[in-house]
């Protein structure tokens, strides 16, 4: 979309990370082997706007027009077509519009996706600078730098892989690639609070993601609160997750 020709076979796959939950029900559909029309679709899709909801036809007469075996893929594409492109197209033309004025079109059109993305956030093997993200810190709650807890934390998380770091990133952070310029200028500044529980199961790990904050169960040993930090961070879930 910043080069003005987006890719529509790309759509499914955007869509993937923008909505799961509806990009799984047109997989559904997709692979279902029996009647489509059973499943009472139509060519629309619900709009709802501060409480009020409308149908928005994806085709002329598309209310009226029942989703069936013989066109039930080219459903699936009007509305990954209307998630990812039509649905925020103002949007979309407005802040593309703000930043051409800021930055001429033709300097990002050198760059891929990828490329760009580095651009914006630094380059990232996934690998966490656990020594730079311990040394930048902050404890709250109880906690301090010497708490048996807080040292295990630090071993659990150098035994992590990759993926499990960047996930443990975005759990707390929304984002899972750390900062280009260190987390020295994280702004709030990572911080681990201290959660007093009486038993193991009582809490999960939580976070404020918007204020960069993990807030860390007073588990009774290391196995324990690698266990309870993994299911946490995969579990989809986050901000204030117990």
């Amino acid at each position: 979309f910043m080069r003005g020709d987006y890719n529509f076979l790309h759509m499914l796959p955007d869509l993937s990370t923008m909505d799961k939950t509806l990009y799984n029900n047109l997989m559904f559909l997709k692979t279902y082997e029996g009647d489509a029309s059973d499943l009472c679709l139509t060519f629309a899709v619900a709009k709802e706007d501060f409480g009020s909801k409308e149908e928005v036809p994806l085709i002329p007469g598309g209310d009226d027009m029942d989703v069936t075996n013989a066109n039930k893929h080219r459903y699936i594409g009007l509305v990954a077509k209307h998630y990812v492109c039509d649905r925020v197209k103002e949007q979309s033309e407005a802040f593309t519009r703000g930043l051409w004025d800021v930055i001429d079109r033709s300097w990002l059109r050198i760059f891929n996706e990828p490329e760009l993305q580095v651009l914006i956030s630094g380059p990232t093997d996934g690998k966490l600078d656990i020594d730079d993200m311990k040394a930048n810190t902050k404890y709250t709650g109880g906690y301090t730098i010497f708490d048996k807890n807080i040292h295990r934390f630090w071993k659990v998380l150098r035994s992590l892989t990759k993926q499990q770091q960047a996930d443990l990133l975005r759990f707390v952070t929304s984002c899972e690639r750390p900062p280009p310029l260190g987390f020295g200028s994280m702004q709030p500044s990572f911080t681990i609070q201290r959660m007093a529980i009486s038993s193991d199961g009582e809490k999960l790990p939580a976070a404020s993601t918007c204020f960069n904050v993990l807030k860390l169960p007073t588990y009774s040993s290391e196995k324990v609160l690698k266990d309870r930090l993994i299911y946490a961070i995969q579990s989809g879930s986050g901000f204030e997750l117990t």
